[in-house]
């Protein structure tokens, strides 16, 4: 088993999204019953691959993600099974629908994160990421992540303390296809948001509300 970049997985796999460090598709089928045809088809060849992806059917839609999570990154292996689902999805004439696929954590800063993820953990019944301890998860990878952010500077002042995304603040972290960011940016900020840095661009954006409540857009990890 070999590891790939994100950038690696998604040049061989240019019909695929890779968000969050994740091979993700979104594709409309004609009906419920061929949505659960093409569940039923691509279940073989998971089998037949030792290899199986996390995935959600509204309806006539199915959404998939694919990482090998044993080893907690892409690889190979997960290259080769959207391979065979591409090969499915042309074969069922299915939709592709790229813009659908996002993926946000709650981002929480504390001076002390050893002392609030466990209430976290417990509270919500999440388990720490593999290979990141500044991460819980949902068990069942339906709820968004939270990542814990130690903000160094114990010695803060009031007026510090109390920004948005210093101690005890929040703030969202939204992963979005490369090609779609820059869109989702300006639409929120005619919505009435505000554009706070884009000096990392295209590969980060900080916004806020009105209120001054903080979001990340970002389109890698």
């Amino acid at each position: 088993m070999t590891h790939v970049t994100s950038a690696e997985a998604q040049e061989q796999l240019p019909d695929w999204t890779v968000v969050d460090g994740r091979l993700e598709v979104s594709v409309r089928a004609k009906d419920f019953t061929q949505a659960i045809e093409f569940v039923n088809r691509f279940t073989n060849f998971a089998e037949a691959q030792d290899h199986h992806p996390d995935f959600e059917i509204r309806y006539n839609t199915i959404r998939m993600r694919v990482v090998s999570h044993d080893v907690g990154h892409l690889t190979d292996r997960d290259i080769r099974f959207a391979t065979s689902v591409d090969v499915l999805i042309e074969e069922m004439q299915l939709k592709r629908q790229p813009e659908k696929i996002a993926r946000t954590h709650l981002v929480l800063v504390s001076a002390d994160v050893a002392a609030i993820k466990p209430f976290w953990q417990a509270i919500l019944n999440f388990k720490e990421a593999k290979g990141d301890e500044n991460m819980i998860v949902d068990r069942s990878d339906v709820l968004p992540p939270i990542r814990f952010h130690q903000f160094a500077d114990t010695s803060a002042s009031s007026d510090e303390v109390n920004l948005s995304g210093a101690l005890g603040k929040a703030h969202l972290d939204v992963f979005l296809p490369a090609d779609q960011a820059k869109s989702r940016v300006q639409q929120a900020v005619e919505a009435g948001g505000k554009l706070l840095n884009d000096t990392e661009a295209p590969t980060e954006w900080e916004l806020s509300d009105a209120d001054g409540n903080r979001v990340f857009v970002r389109t890698e990890r």
